[in-house]
């Protein structure tokens, strides 16, 4: 499990939650989206961000080709 360097942030993107915090004692960030963990960690929070919102807007296209 990871420890966090401080309160982890929450975004709604849509009908969607992405959570994005900084890996304690390192300078990588981590993101989940609609409870689940990113097998990455990321450089930056933009570039958690960015890449939590690519992910939702996949999810949405991907539910609507259903």
């Amino acid at each position: 499990m990871f420890e966090f360097e401080r309160r982890p942030s929450t975004f709604r993107v849509g009908t969607h939650v992405l959570v994005l915090a900084k890996l304690r004692g390192s300078d990588r960030w981590t993101l989940t989206l609609d409870g689940t963990l990113s097998a990455s960690t990321f450089a930056t929070e933009v570039e958690a961000w960015e890449t939590g919102i690519r992910a939702a807007d996949r999810v949405d296209g991907a539910a609507a080709k259903s």
